[in-house]
């Protein structure tokens, strides 16, 4: 079908049109149409198809052309316990990659899907609580592409750790003295400060993808929240309830910071499925898998953090 304009006699086709989540938007005629195997494929009829990768595999470009991604590492497992009164940073999200309208030529590519830091146990010296990261790597001439693992949370042991760089950065143990995990530009932010000996002990919250993770803060306050994840393709809606959480905007959210915890309450988790932080003398919980998010900070000396999500790819193009 085509339509002609009265005024200038120019005809457009009607394929030079994608529906979207917010109508109908014009696409550029010289955009190449790619077609390509791999993965989970979906196509909800709003002119996209996409790949979902949940773990490794390959994506198979018969066509070259254009398309949009989406990297997530695996979050950052949240900082353990430390004394029966403090409490763990919370895991930094995984790094969030995207780009749109980048040329892919036909040949094949392999993906890596990051898995979640580990939990980190009360009173570990040293843990290895980073998540892992998720890449695209193809033929001689593509370069990588890698979202960096988010980093772990902090305790207040002694000596204490402090959060972990990353994508994101993890959140600091319950100590102004402990510091926070830096992030990565382009990929995600720094976690939030330990909260003073005076305000409760309580541990920062991991840094989001979208945000920073809060500072630890006394009661009724208890451990700093997890810093927002993003939201796939800016509020893309075609994109299933089965990946991704809810965010503050519609679509689909991801690498969400972990909550930082404290003696009275845990953080919450950011938005893009970071995990809660601990409740008084409990572990913190897991960032949900195949989002990226931190794990959650644990409170007191009996509590492990709860272990990082694991990442996932997204890729689409026009039918």
């Amino acid at each position: 079908m085509a339509f002609r304009s009265a005024r200038f006699g120019l005809r457009t086709s009607l394929s030079d049109y994608v529906l979207s989540g917010k109508g109908i938007t014009q696409h550029s005629k010289n955009a190449t149409r790619i077609s390509a195997t791999g993965g989970t494929i979906l196509t909800p009829g709003n002119g996209y198809r996409y790949h979902i990768f949940t773990a490794p595999g390959t994506f198979v470009v018969g066509n070259g052309g254009t398309l949009d991604y989406i990297l997530v590492a695996g979050g950052g497992g949240g900082g353990g316990g430390g004394s029966s009164s403090s409490g763990g940073g919370g895991g930094g999200a995984g790094g969030y990659r995207t780009n749109n309208n980048v040329s892919f030529n036909a040949g094949t590519y392999n993906l890596t899907v990051g898995s979640g830091g580990a939990q980190n146990p009360p009173a570990a010296p040293s843990p290895v609580s980073d998540g892992s990261p998720t890449t695209i790597s193809g033929p001689p001439s593509f370069t990588t592409i890698t979202a960096t693992g988010g980093g772990g949370g902090g305790n207040s042991n002694t000596p204490p750790y402090p959060g972990r760089p990353g994508g994101s950065g993890g959140g600091a143990g319950s100590n102004t003295n402990y510091t926070a995990g830096t992030g990565i530009a382009g990929q995600g932010n720094p976690g939030g400060s330990g909260g003073p000996t005076s305000a409760g002990n309580a541990g920062g919250g991991g840094g989001g993808a979208g945000a920073p993770g809060t500072g630890g803060a006394g009661s009724p306050t208890g451990g700093g929240p997890g810093g927002v994840g993003l939201p796939a393709f800016n509020d893309d809606t075609g994109i299933p309830t089965s990946y991704g959480t809810p965010g503050p905007t519609p679509g689909r959210y991801f690498a969400g910071g972990g909550g930082g915890s404290k003696s009275g309450s845990g953080g919450s988790g950011g938005g893009g499925a970071g995990a809660a932080g601990g409740a008084p003398a409990s572990p913190g919980t897991a960032g949900t898998a195949n989002t990226g998010g931190g794990g959650g900070g644990a409170n007191a000396a009996i509590g492990s953090g709860g272990a990082g999500g694991s990442g996932i790819v997204i890729i689409r193009y026009l039918l």
